[in-house]
């Protein structure tokens, strides 16, 4: 006896335009699979229903009983193998006794009301899924994101998922409701705009980049301009600073960097672009900051920086070992910070920390010195041309003195350790 394979047919909102082949694989089904308004699709079918709902294996266990004994149909949204119920047959039973005939999806007929190609499209579900999933897209700055949604991660809450991430500037939203029915209504919004509106639970998102990314030839490889990163009352390591301190600290391909006390994230952005492989981690308790960065990493499409919202050390706990840490600020708590960073640094592991303030130089300076740690001290002195009537001078900037320890470095044993931490730091 041959086992009729169970048929998996997409269809449309109401079900009216199936092919001939489907039809008659429905009339002449003995067992009838589907969420129940595909199911309502079809009132005047005799025979057992089956309602597809969250209990799966209920459905797939009466689905194995059932189809060694007559002829199953499932009916499913647009098309099955497209984050649909497909996936979860196929788990579960051979390939030989599964047969689809899909319909168009909710993602095409989208795109074919905005009269856009999708090939170069970033296609997620947020169906049952958490909303971080979106960020890498946001990040890496894909021109077209179509989103399928539920009743939690509806096209509101999306909306304020780009507001908070920064990318409120960056992406218009198209909604598509009842896509396909007498119901249908296709609108486009800027995210500010969306907050109190509703929509029907049957929608596809489409987000449409409206701001260009610097990643392509707009931007130096090295040496990223101040004035082209988004950053506030001027709290962003200037980027001849930026580099001395990416030299110090030595990184190589597949480390971990922390950045702590990122600002706009300056540093941990320069050093993403110039190593793909690196895994940075930007610390920055000040919301407006962590905005700041999101919107940079999103202007220059970097995917390998990772927004920590929250203060050191405490932020530190979750994160992976670093192999090298940058202090750009410490918010008060530097002994504590320096305790976390040196305590979970990698062996050989580099630490590079700015101090703009002696204060913070020598507190740092004496706290390595009683662990016996030998730091090197750089200072960097810069001034820029500035007009002076019809002359030009030099106005100099704060200097900076940029701290260094590797993990493993140690003080020479002997009284040099008393009188080099009397005299304070050795500037190199």
């Amino acid at each position: 006896m041959t086992i009729q394979p169970i048929v998996v047919i997409g269809i449309g909102p109401d079900g009216s335009d199936l092919s001939r082949e489907a039809l008659e694989h429905i009339a002449r089904a003995q067992l009838l699979a589907g969420g129940r308004r595909n199911l309502d699709c079809f009132l005047d079918w005799q025979g057992e229903r089956l309602e597809i709902d969250a209990d799966l294996p209920r459905v797939i266990a009466r689905l194995k009983e059932f189809s060694g004994q007559g002829r199953c149909v499932v009916l499913a949204s647009g098309d099955p193998l497209f984050f649909g119920i497909g996936r979860v047959l196929l788990e579960n039973f051979p390939r030989e006794s599964l047969m689809f005939l899909p319909h168009v999806s909710s993602v095409q007929i989208a795109f074919a009301r905005l009269k856009m190609p999708w090939d170069d499209a970033r296609v997620m579900s947020l169906h049952g899924r958490p909303m971080d999933l979106l960020r890498p897209a946001l990040v890496e700055g894909r021109a077209k994101i179509a989103l399928l949604t539920d009743a939690k991660n509806h096209p509101a809450a999306i909306a304020r998922f780009l507001l908070d991430e920064g990318f409120g500037d960056t992406y218009q939203i198209w909604v598509g409701e009842n896509l396909s029915s007498p119901a249908e209504r296709c609108t486009l919004w800027s995210p500010g705009e969306i907050e109190n509106e509703r929509f029907s639970p049957l929608n596809v998102v489409v987000l449409i980049r409206t701001a260009k990314t610097l990643s392509s030839g707009h931007a130096p490889l090295l040496g990223l301009p101040d004035d082209l990163l988004t950053h506030r009352d001027g709290q962003i390591t200037r980027w001849e600073v930026r580099l001395i301190a990416l030299g110090l600290l030595e990184l190589q391909p597949g480390n971990v960097l922390w950045d702590i006390g990122a600002g706009s994230g300056s540093l941990s952005i320069e050093a993403a672009r110039l190593c793909p492989s690196l895994s940075a981690w930007a610390i920055e308790k000040n919301t407006e900051a962590c905005r700041h960065i999101r919107e940079n990493l999103g202007k220059l499409a970097i995917a390998n920086v990772r927004v920590v919202h929250g203060e050191a050390p405490a932020a530190l706990a979750e994160l992976p070992a670093p192999a090298a840490v940058f202090i750009g600020g410490n918010g008060g708590r530097l002994t504590d910070i320096l305790e976390t960073a040196m305590d979970r640094l990698q062996a050989g592991g580099r630490l590079v920390m700015n101090c703009v303030a002696l204060d913070s130089l020598t507190m740092a300076w004496n706290w390595f010195g009683e662990r016996h740690l030998t730091p090197a001290v750089t200072s960097v002195q810069l001034a820029r041309s500035r007009p002076l009537g019809s002359l030009s001078c030099l106005e100099p900037e704060k200097p900076i003195f940029i701290l260094r320890v590797k993990r493993g470095d140690r003080f020479v044993t002997g009284p040099n350790v008393a009188d080099r931490l009397q005299t304070g730091p050795h500037l190199e």
